[in-house]
């Protein structure tokens, strides 16, 4: 009753197949909401993102004096040219394509350099993704 119980063998589920990872250039970059685009000085892009006071007595006086934290984030000619290519539409992968023609740069780093701005932006709740579904296999 109170002994060491002997381990299970695990051949069920070792005969289990992992599923493939999916491809993280599939995913389609959405802007998030609250965020919007500004032209700052000598043209470049400012995204700003207004946010609630953190929580306690600061989101408390916070909602009765109307404050929020307004974060702004100044984009460079490379990062304002993958922002402006984010539509809904497109995937990551065809980002990184277009980034690759506009920076002249082998296909392995503009992937590298998109999957990090993506990661970045999404660190900062200014991007989300839209990861389409896997086909059902009968």
């Amino acid at each position: 009753m109170f002994g060491r119980r002997t381990k299970k063998s695990n051949t069920a589920a070792q005969s289990v197949q992992r599923k493939p990872a999916r491809d993280p250039f599939e995913a389609v970059p959405m802007v998030a909401e609250g965020v919007r685009t500004e032209v700052g000085k000598d043209g470049v892009t400012v995204l700003v993102s207004a946010t609630l006071v953190p929580m306690r007595y600061a989101r408390l006086l916070g909602r009765f004096l109307g404050r929020e934290r307004i974060a702004r984030v100044i984009l460079d000619e490379n990062g304002t040219f993958f922002w402006r290519q984010i539509d809904g539409i497109r995937n990551l992968g065809q980002i990184a394509n277009a980034v690759r023609k506009q920076m002249n740069r082998p296909e392995m780093e503009a992937r590298a350099a998109v999957i990090a701005f993506t990661k970045d932006l999404m660190k900062r709740n200014l991007l989300s993704l839209k990861v389409p579904l896997a086909p059902i296999k009968p």
